[in-house]
């Protein structure tokens, strides 16, 4: 079997690259679609807030539970969330 070349090599790589970042785009857009639905059901989506505002609020809430796990370990299992 030949080696193969550097452009060879470097196909296959950029081709494993792109499948990655196609996988990780996909992961992203459940976590954003699990998100949201959770975030319409809470109510969010009836307020007049904007997205900075939102942001903020997200991430106080991203820190909050950070802080929780870190004082005890894991902060919500997933058969105590109510969505």
């Amino acid at each position: 079997m030949a080696k193969k070349t550097l452009t060879e090599r470097k196909a296959a790589k950029l081709a494993e690259l792109d499948k990655i970042k196609k996988d990780l785009a996909r992961l992203e857009a459940q976590a954003a679609e699990r998100i949201g639905k959770i975030a319409v059901a809470a109510g969010l989506a009836d307020l007049e807030l904007d997205d900075g505002t939102l942001k903020k609020e997200f991430e106080d809430i991203a820190a909050r539970f950070r802080k929780s796990e870190g004082d005890q370990g894991s902060a919500v299992s997933p058969e105590n969330s109510s969505y």
